[in-house]
């Protein structure tokens, strides 16, 4: 994921936690508010999930699969994902249904995931219609 969507500012991420909406599953939870910037997204992966090297796999993979649902994302927003502990038993495509499933709860996907983006990420195809949108 490229550094111009990375939050990094501590004042933003207090922001969020006060004011943003949330979203949850049993993996992940999406906080997000409106911005009147281009969107920045950051990551929250807690000792709680694991040791060092799986906190860094999780956020890994966390940042690959938002690096690519930025297309289909609300612009002008700032997102946090919260990984819970069942992330590190995750696979790569759980996390990418979670993602995704968080997402379209809150109403943040503008459009239907494209079919490659889909294969790649191996999302369920209920992400893939026009059904949600």
């Amino acid at each position: 994921m490229q550094k111009k969507y990375r939050l990094k500012s501590s004042r933003v991420f207090n922001y969020l936690h006060k004011k943003g909406i949330s979203s949850a599953n049993k993996r992940l939870v999406l906080v997000h508010a409106q911005s009147k910037y281009p969107l920045k997204v950051g990551f929250i992966v807690s000792k709680k999930v694991g040791k060092a090297v799986v906190r860094n796999k999780v956020r890994r993979r966390l940042r690959e699969i938002f690096r690519a649902l930025i297309p289909y994302l609300e612009d002008n927003c700032n997102y946090i994902i919260i990984a819970r502990t069942e992330c590190a038993n995750s696979t790569f495509s759980q996390l990418a249904d979670s993602m995704a499933s968080i997402l379209s709860k809150a109403g943040k996907l503008t459009k239907p995931i494209d079919r490659g983006v889909g294969a790649r990420l191996s999302l369920n195809e209920k992400f893939l219609s026009l059904q949600n949108f």
